[in-house]
């Protein structure tokens, strides 16, 4: 599903002349990760083109605080927690269509060898609250916060929290499009997630704190977030393998928000050799 430009700029394709003067293609994989089992390209799928054009005007995608129920955990003074997050799925293309139906049909997707090294995008654990895992983490966590743990302690503590933003159930509730909770298999998503740690702004809160933990408080903080790029992810245009828009309409409007971007011509004809239009990706599998 690689385009010829698209290879060319990643290297894996290179153009060689012979002494005559003719050219040949060589394809070359060098040292680069072949993931045989998941995707090579972590996506962030979205439901608008707004937040698509967001994140090719501002080469970068701006986390978003969202609030992650913990009952799973039992952790009963936490019955949810609120921080800032971007999550990506390692689903391939040829079963994606799930997962599409449910966070939107416009993406994404980054070289995931760049998003794991270079942005410390992270898989996320997936825990069954039947495991002796739940059981240990919840005797330490709550030890940890009754003893409030000092000084070289406080490592503990730091890590169970940092623990914490990477956990979800393995199932859960649900809320649908209908507005109806229903079971929902959430290892089925195959969750990666940014979390900017880096160079946080002591002004905010990373994890908000219990009465902040509203729908008011998310939205709050998440425009916050706006004006601090030190917390966006912002990728190099050669990281960003392919733009997903569903249908002609979405990608001929992609391709004048392209075409608006300050970057060089040479630039906006590589993205637009980018785009793909999922109905078409999806007829190949």
């Amino acid at each position: 599903m690689l385009c010829y430009k698209n290879l060319k700029e990643r290297k894996i394709l290179n153009e060689e002349k012979n002494e005559a003067g003719a050219t040949t293609l060589r394809l070359d994989l060098g040292n680069q990760l072949h993931w045989h089992n998941s995707s090579n390209v972590l996506c962030n799928y979205m439901r608008e083109q707004r937040f698509l054009d967001m994140i090719l005007m501002n080469r970068a995608i701006i986390p978003r605080y969202v609030i992650e129920p913990l009952d799973y955990l039992d952790l009963k003074p936490f019955p949810k927690i609120c921080f800032p997050m971007t999550c990506f799925c390692d689903i391939p293309f040829s079963k994606v269509l799930t997962h599409m139906s449910n966070y939107g049909s416009y993406g994404v997707a980054l070289d995931k060898e760049s998003a794991y090294k270079k942005y410390h995008v992270q898989p996320i654990q997936y825990i069954s609250e039947y495991s002796p895992l739940v059981k240990d983490f919840k005797a330490a966590f709550l030890t940890s916060i009754s003893n409030h743990f000092e000084g070289d302690a406080k490592v503990l503590t730091d890590y169970l929290a940092s623990a914490l933003l990477y956990m979800k159930p393995i199932r859960g509730d649900k809320i649908n499009d209908q507005n109806i909770k229903v079971q929902y298999i959430y290892q089925d998503e195959c969750e990666w997630r940014f979390i900017p740690t880096d160079n946080f702004p002591k002004e905010l809160h990373l994890i908000l704190k219990p009465s902040e933990t509203t729908e008011k408080g998310k939205e709050k903080y998440s425009d916050a977030l706006k004006n601090h790029q030190e917390c966006w992810l912002k990728f190099e245009w050669n990281e960003l393998l392919y733009i997903i828009v569903p249908d002609e309409s979405a990608a001929k409007h992609t391709i004048e928000t392209i075409k608006s971007l300050a970057i060089s011509e040479d630039e906006k004809e590589t993205l637009i050799a980018k785009i793909e239009i999922i109905r078409r990706i999806l007829d190949n599998f």
